[in-house]
C-alpha cells in the first residue's frame, strides 16, 4: 500500500509578511539609489562650478592684467544708444567686428533716476565705493591713453525696473539671477594718427550699444546672483546684489554666486570673491 505525503503550502499571513518584507527591502534599496544619484548630481555640479570659476577667474585676470583702465556702469541698459546717435562713417553697429568704429558723438553723461528707473537709467560710470553690473576694461595703443584699440566688457543681462522691487533689488534669489556674458570689442584703426581715427574717438564714443542676448557675446555663467553691495545714496535707492565693486578707482572687486543645474531647488551653488587690477 502506497502512502502519499501531505504538501504544506504558505498561508495568507505568511504571504503578506513576505510581501511586506520584500516591499521594505525594495523601498530601502530605491532610497539608497536615489540618494546616491542625488549625491552624484551634487558632486558633479560642484566640480562643474569649480571648473567654471577657475576658468572665469583666469580669463578675467588675464583680461585685467593687460588692460590699462576700467569703468563700471550700473546696468547694461545704461549703454543704450537706441535713438539720437549716428555710427561713425562706414562703421558697423556690431561691436564684435573688426569694422566697429563707434559713434560720431559722445554718449551723453546723465545720472540715474532716483529711485532707479529703466526709462532713465543714467549713463554715468559708478564712482569709487559703488557697484554695478557692467565692467568695461579699456586697452590703449602702446600705453597712449588717447588711442583705444580694444574694449572687453563683462555684463549681466539684468535690469532693475523703477522702484527697485524686482531685478537686482528683489528680496528673493530667482528674479535677480541672470546670465553673465563677455564681449570683446576691437576698435577699427584707419592707419592715421589724426583725430578722425576711430581709435582716438574716446571712450564715450566707443562704448557699444549693448542689447539683451547679443549673438556674438560669450556666455560665462548661465545663472549668477550678484553679491556686491554699496551704501545707498538715499533711502529710496537700493544698490544691492551687483556684480562689480569699484575699489578706489584702481581695482575691481568681483563678487557673485553661481548656480549649476538651476531649478526651484537650486541644486548646487557657490560664492566667489576675488579682486583684479588693470596694470594702468
Amino acid at each position: 500500500m502506497k502512502t502519499t505525503a501531505k504538501q504544506k503550502g504558505m498561508t495568507l499571513v505568511e504571504i503578506l509578511v513576505a510581501a511586506s518584507i520584500s516591499l521594505i527591502v525594495v523601498t530601502v534599496g530605491l532610497s539608497f539609489v536615489i540618494q546616491t544619484l542625488k549625491s552624484y548630481q551634487y558632486e558633479t555640479g560642484k566640480l562643474l562650478i569649480n571648473r567654471d570659476i577657475r576658468k572665469f577667474t583666469m580669463q578675467m585676470i588675464d583680461d585685467a592684467t593687460y588692460a590699462n583702465n576700467f569703468q563700471i556702469y550700473d546696468q547694461y541698459s545704461n549703454l543704450s544708444r537706441a535713438s539720437g546717435y549716428t555710427l561713425f562713417a562706414s562703421g558697423t553697429a556690431d561691436p564684435t567686428t573688426t569694422t566697429y568704429k563707434g559713434y560720431t558723438t559722445d554718449l551723453t553723461v546723465t545720472l540715474p533716476a532716483n529711485p532707479v528707473s529703466t526709462s532713465t537709467p543714467g549713463t554715468a560710470k559708478v564712482d569709487s565705493g559703488l557697484t554695478g553690473d557692467v565692467l568695461v576694461l579699456i586697452y590703449y595703443v602702446n600705453g597712449d591713453n588717447t588711442r583705444i584699440y580694444q574694449l572687453v566688457i563683462y555684463y549681466r543681462e539684468i535690469v532693475t525696473p523703477a522702484g527697485g522691487t524686482t531685478g537686482t533689488n528683489s528680496t528673493t534669489v530667482s528674479p535677480r539671477t541672470a546670465i553673465l556674458k563677455r564681449l570683446v570689442c576691437p576698435i577699427f584703426d584707419d592707419g592715421t594718427l589724426t583725430t578722425t581715427n576711430p581709435q582716438k574717438a574716446g571712450i564715450m564714443r566707443l562704448l557699444p550699444y549693448i542689447t539683451a542676448s547679443m549673438a556674438n557675446a560669450t556666455s560665462i555663467f548661465p545663472y549668477v546672483d550678484g553679491q556686491a553691495n554699496d551704501v545707498p545714496a538715499s533711502p529710496s535707492v537700493n544698490r544691492s546684489n551687483k556684480m562689480f565693486y569699484n575699489l578706489n578707482d584702481t581695482s575691481i572687486l568681483v563678487r557673485g554666486r553661481i548656480y549649476e543645474n538651476y531649478t526651484a531647488q537650486r541644486i548646487v551653488k557657490s560664492t566667489y570673491n576675488f579682486t583684479v587690477t588693470p596694470r594702468g
